[in-house]
C-alpha cells in the first residue's frame, strides 16, 4: 500500500518517491476493444519477458469480437494474466479500470495491438532503479506495419526528454516534445495515483496523451534510448501512418487545445494557483510549428505572419535542425512545400540505417 505524500503546491516541486525493492512488481495494463486479431500476440510478448515479476491486467472494453475468448485462454494458462470485463467506455476508461485493480510498484502500458520486446520490463525496472527520483519513464518504439514489417523508429533521431520539467511546462503551456505513444511509457505507482483516474471528457485526447501531459508536471522523467516496443500501424488505430495534410495538422491542433484544458484542470486539483499560473499554449514552439505548416498547407493568407512567429521561436530556442529548409520554406510554392514536408518526415531506409548505427535501435 502506497501512502500519498503531499505535493509542493505553487512551487511545483517533483513528487518524493519511496525506494524500490530489488525485484519490484510491474503491472502491465492493456485496454482492449475488438482487437482479437492482435491481442494474443500482445499478451504473448509480455509472457515472453526476461523479467518475470509482473502482472498483466487486460481490461476488455466491451468487445463484440472474440477478444474475451482469446484472453481467457491465456488467463487459464498463466495466473499472471488477469482479465477484467466492462461495458464499452473508451481507452481511458479501460486504463482507469485496470489501474484501479493493479498492485505493482511500477506501472507499464501496452496497446492491445502492440508488442513488447523481450527485455522491455527488465530495462524499465533497471532505469527506475538507476534514477530513483524519477517517476515517469519513456523509451523509443519501433514502428511496424500490420505484418510486423519494420517502418521506422519513433522518435528517429531527436533526444527524448529527461529530467525535471515542471516549472518550464507551467510557463510554456505544458507541451513536452518529442513524446512517445502508450507502449513506450511507464510510471512509478506514486505518480499513477496522482494521474489516475484519467478524465473521460478530455476529447479528442487519447489516454496516452493525458498521461504524458500530466506526469511531467509532478515528477522527473527518465529515458531509455533503446527501442523496447513494436508499435503497430494499421488502418484501425489512431496513429495510422498517413500523409501530412492541413486536415491532419488541424486535428493535432484541436487535440493540443483539449489537452491544455485537461492539464489546467489537473493543475487546479493540486493547487488553484497553479492553474492560474499555467500559461497559454499559443506561444509554444511546437504549436507555432504546427500553425505555420497548417497555414502553408491550407493556403492561408496568414502564412507570412505564422512564418515570422515560427522563425522567432526557432531563433530563441537555438535549434539548427532543418534550419536551411524552414528559413527558405516561405518562398516555396504550396504544392512543393507539401511534398517537402512529407518527404522530410518520411523515415526512409537510409534514415533508419543511420539511426540504427548511431543508437542500435
Amino acid at each position: 500500500m502506497v501512502t500519498l505524500k503531499p505535493l509542493a503546491a505553487v512551487d511545483l516541486m517533483p513528487l518524493d518517491l519511496s525506494p524500490l525493492p530489488e525485484n519490484p512488481l510491474v503491472s502491465v495494463l492493456v485496454s482492449n476493444y475488438n482487437y482479437a486479431r492482435y491481442i494474443g500476440e500482445t499478451i504473448q510478448s509480455v509472457l515472453d519477458q526476461t523479467y518475470a515479476n509482473f502482472e498483466l491486467l487486460v481490461c476488455d472494453d466491451g468487445s463484440t469480437d472474440d477478444s474475451v475468448s482469446v484472453i481467457e485462454q491465456f488467463q487459464q494458462k498463466d495466473p499472471r494474466v488477469r482479465l477484467i470485463r466492462k461495458a464499452n467506455g473508451g481507452q481511458a476508461s479501460g486504463f482507469n479500470t485496470a489501474f484501479a485493480a493493479s498492485r505493482g510498484q511500477i506501472v507499464a502500458f501496452l496497446d492491445s495491438d502492440d508488442l513488447y520486446l523481450p527485455n522491455k520490463l527488465a530495462k524499465i525496472v533497471a532505469g527506475f532503479q538507476r534514477h530513483p527520483d524519477s517517476g515517469f519513464g519513456v523509451h523509443r518504439v519501433i514502428r511496424v506495419n500490420e505484418a510486423r514489417r519494420r517502418q521506422g523508429v519513433w522518435p528517429l533521431s531527436a533526444e527524448l526528454p529527461e529530467g525535471w520539467y515542471g516549472p518550464q511546462l507551467l510557463q510554456d503551456g505544458g507541451t513536452l516534445t518529442p513524446m512517445v505513444p502508450t507502449s513506450g511509457i511507464s510510471l512509478r505507482r506514486e505518480v499513477g495515483l496522482r494521474v489516475f483516474p484519467l478524465p473521460l471528457d478530455a476529447q479528442p485526447a487519447c489516454a496516452d496523451h493525458l498521461i504524458t501531459r500530466f506526469a511531467p508536471f509532478i515528477t522527473r522523467v527518465t529515458r531509455e534510448d533503446e527501442a523496447l516496443t513494436e508499435y503497430r500501424l494499421h488502418g484501425s488505430n489512431n496513429y495510422e501512418q498517413s500523409r501530412i495534410t492541413a486536415a491532419s495538422i488541424g486535428r493535432e491542433l484541436l487535440a493540443c487545445d483539449a489537452l491544455w484544458v485537461a492539464q489546467k484542470r489537473f493543475l487546479g486539483s493540486i493547487d488553484p494557483q497553479l492553474a492560474e499560473n499555467f500559461q497559454p499554449l499559443a506561444s509554444h514552439p511546437y504549436i507555432l510549428h504546427l500553425k505555420y505548416i497548417y497555414s502553408r498547407l491550407d493556403g492561408s493568407s496568414d502564412a507570412r505572419k505564422c512564418y515570422d512567429r515560427y522563425m522567432e521561436s526557432r531563433a530563441a530556442s537555438s535549434t539548427s535542425r532543418l534550419e536551411w529548409f524552414y528559413k527558405t520554406s516561405i518562398f516555396i510554392p504550396r504544392f512543393a512545400f507539401a511534398f517537402a514536408i512529407n518527404l522530410l518526415n518520411r523515415q526512409s531506409w537510409l534514415k533508419q540505417m543511420i539511426s540504427r548505427l548511431r543508437r542500435r535501435v
